[in-house]
């Protein structure tokens, strides 16, 4: 048996992580007495006082920051336990909510989520559509359980599952003086207007921090967030984009050029998740049905 209680271990993290007695004794539905008595049996079954009170507020002792450090972890831990017993207890169809872009929910996500509905067919999927910061703000917030998204940033809450490389082209009108060309320069593309994505977006995020490391400043014309607007705008004649050649369609293909970029762009396109939610059974099938898509190649499908 553990010589101290879960429950005033509980009391006392609560206590230290929002500074008060009662703002602590308001979260755990409790009277600011009954919080006091389970810090003081905390502090009698440890032989230590944990917390000192002053007039500027509590302070945790030595001993209490120590405790403090593993009464966090414990926390956690129930934290991720009562998301499981949860997530098991749930007697309707299991839901994978899932968050893309535009452009992956067209050319890319319907492959990977055809064939994981055919392999799954008792989970409900809900495909919501957004930007990759948007997306892991999402994720962050548990608003989705899983995003399909392009260079990630780190996060020490996020589990990321690499999916597929995806190469940025440049595309122009047909009639555009570098229609003529099969590759081209950053510093050649510079020169002429160019339609961008939002703020946000991986695909902008590579493509100007590849000019700003050349030193070159590009003459942005338009920022959208539609895609299909940005393409639409090229053929056109609006602007010139750089975009993943996968968002350009077979017959777009025939009103529009695509051009190779001597200094080769790429997005590393990733499956990511809250490593706290890799308990959640549906996002467990989806990774595993993802790792199973890569080992036979057709996760590019």
């Amino acid at each position: 048996m553990h010589s101290y209680s879960l429950n005033s271990l509980i009391v006392f993290y609560t206590v230290a992580k929002l500074g008060s007695f009662s703002k602590a004794a308001e979260t755990l539905f409790m009277t600011q007495p009954g919080v006091s008595n389970h810090i003081k049996q905390l502090e009698a079954q440890v032989g230590r006082r944990l917390i000192l009170r002053g007039k500027n507020g509590i302070h945790l002792t030595g001993e209490g920051k120590i405790v403090f450090k593993y009464a966090e972890r414990i926390e956690s831990c129930a934290e991720e336990l009562d998301r499981f017993i949860k997530h098991i207890r749930k007697e309707e169809t299991p839901i994978l909510r899932i968050a893309t872009t535009t452009v992956y929910s067209k050319v890319f996500v319907p492959t990977v989520l055809g064939s994981f509905v055919k392999s799954y067919p008792n989970v409900t999927v809900k495909l919501d559509l957004a930007n990759t910061e948007e997306m892991l703000g999402k994720v962050l917030r548990e608003e989705v359980d899983v995003a399909i998204v392009a260079n990630p940033r780190k996060s020490k809450r996020i589990e990321v599952v690499p999916l597929v490389r995806e190469e940025l082209v440049l595309i122009t009108d047909r009639k555009h003086p570098l229609a003529k060309l099969d590759t081209v320069s950053l510093k050649e593309v510079s020169k002429y207007p160019l339609i961008m994505r939002e703020e946000g977006s991986a695909t902008r995020s590579v493509v100007l921090q590849a000019f700003e490391s050349m030193g070159i400043k590009p003459s942005i014309v338009f920022e959208v967030k539609s895609t299909e607007f940005i393409k639409e705008w090229v053929i056109e004649g609006r602007g010139i984009s750089i975009l993943i050649e996968r968002a350009i369609s077979e017959d777009e293909r025939k009103q529009v050029k695509i051009i190779k970029l001597i200094e080769p762009l790429y997005l590393e396109v990733a499956v990511v998740f809250l490593k706290s939610n890799r308990v959640n059974h549906a996002i467990e099938r989806f990774v595993n049905h993802i790792e199973e898509l890569k080992s036979k190649s057709l996760v590019c499908s």
